[in-house]
């Protein structure tokens, strides 16, 4: 997988071969959850109040290899691929046994673990073993455990031993076996799952047409997106705002070649948008732009890619609600879209529609996105968080937002 061997890349390059760095995790940004997933953007978003949950609690030194993020909940894995999550756990998308939220990086379980995925409510991982488990709300079947039961622990999906790559959307999961082959699961109305058929639940790996040579994939609130060997670009699923990228608003239910004959190197769906970097460094997005999440200097939506400036020096894109962020081969952190939380970084709460830098000492290796908040890895294995934290998606005590980012707190 290209970002991940870019990262690694980097941080060894920096003399410190423990932090290959990591792979984000998609979400979902609607408000409904009854189970038809009938809506628009279909349901998930825990967007209450705080659960009854811990405290901030002790504030530890800690670093990680890792790093992904759901709508409201985080998940790392550190230097001994111990897994640690933190923030909204009310379906037990954090995998502690429990329902209650966590206000520092609190600890899962065991340690192997190499892979994660956040969801809207849900998170898949891979441990060194090639096994695949999810675990948090289940009404879609979006866990692949082949029921609709919710699981507050991380249980495995079936016995096969060669899992490389998992994503998560709202309400479904994608993941990529060594073989080349791609499977997707859950919720399954507009075609996100890429097997041609728009409707129906799948609680259990559907494979996605027949190449075996998938590289990598990532999804969204309704729709996926995934990277062939060659570089090759696909999207598929909701397509409401033009997010999948072919010149119109009709969903796919199969995965679409996006500028066919260009080859790309980094993906992320956002929630009703896409941006994706291209082999020479240049980025591309598409799709929703309301707040100009799309880094074109207006709010205007497109239907297929369209040129973030002139730099080809990107290495690294990650979407989220309404807002981008991406990093360049200097390591420097740029985000554009919604900042009315904080969480483009900058330091303001204005929303910008152009690339804009988050003045910042820290070398970036990876960021990830959620609702509103964002976070990235430093090349020092450093986790820092900044946006909103209503739900302690910042693992400290500094209050309902930060705009700029801040190391966060790991618990005993």
């Amino acid at each position: 997988m290209r970002a991940l061997i870019a990262a690694a890349l980097f941080l060894a390059a920096c003399g410190d071969d423990d932090h290959p760095g990591s792979r984000d995790g998609g979400f979902d940004a609607g408000a409904l959850d009854g189970g038809a997933d009938a809506s628009d953007v279909d349901g998930g978003f825990d967007g209450g109040s705080a659960d009854a949950g811990t405290d901030a609690g002790p504030c530890n030194d800690g670093t990680a290899t890792f790093l992904a993020s759901g709508w409201n909940h985080l998940l790392a894995v550190d230097d001994g691929g111990s897994l640690w999550g933190w923030a909204a756990n009310n379906e037990g998308q954090l995998g502690l046994g429990d329902n209650a939220d966590r206000g520092v990086a609190t600890q899962v379980g065991d340690d192997g673990w190499v892979v994660l995925a956040g969801g809207s409510r849900h998170s898949c991982g891979i441990r060194d073993d090639g096994a695949l488990y999810c675990w948090g709300v289940n009404v879609h079947g979006q866990l692949g455990t082949g029921d609709t039961t919710d699981h507050d622990v991380p249980v495995r999906v079936g016995d096969a031993s060669d899992w490389v790559d998992v994503a998560c959307g709202g309400l479904h999961s994608c993941g990529l076996r060594a073989d080349g082959t791609l499977w997707c699961w859950g919720s399954n109305p507009a075609g996100q799952l890429g097997t041609g058929e728009p409707a129906g639940d799948q609680p259990t790996p559907q494979r996605v047409g027949d190449s075996t040579d998938w590289a990598s994939v990532f999804a969204q609130t309704r729709h996926s997106c995934a990277l062939e060997t060659d570089g090759s670009l696909f999207c598929w699923g909701d397509n409401s705002d033009g997010q999948i990228g072919v010149g119109d608003t009709d969903d796919r239910h199969t995965p679409q070649a996006i500028l066919p004959g260009e080859t790309f190197s980094a993906v992320s769906p956002g929630a009703l948008h896409t941006c994706a970097i291209d082999d020479e460094g240049a980025l591309y997005c598409w799709g929703r732009n309301d707040f100009g999440q799309l880094g074109l200097g207006d709010t205007d939506m497109r239907t297929e890619p369209a040129r973030v400036g002139d730099a080809t020096d990107w290495i690294a894109v990650d979407g989220g609600f309404e807002h981008t962020c991406a990093i360049k081969s200097d390591h420097s952190l740029w985000c554009f879209g919604n900042g009315d939380r904080g969480q483009l970084g900058t330091g303001e709460l204005d929303s910008v529609s152009v690339p804009t830098a988050v003045e910042s000492t820290q070398e970036w290796a990876t960021v990830t996105l959620g609702y509103y908040h964002g976070c990235a890895l430093a090349s020092t294995g450093t986790v820092h968080c900044w946006g909103g934290n209503d739900r302690w998606q910042l693992a400290a005590p500094a209050g309902p937002h930060r705009a700029s980012p801040a190391p966060i707190c790991w618990g005993e």
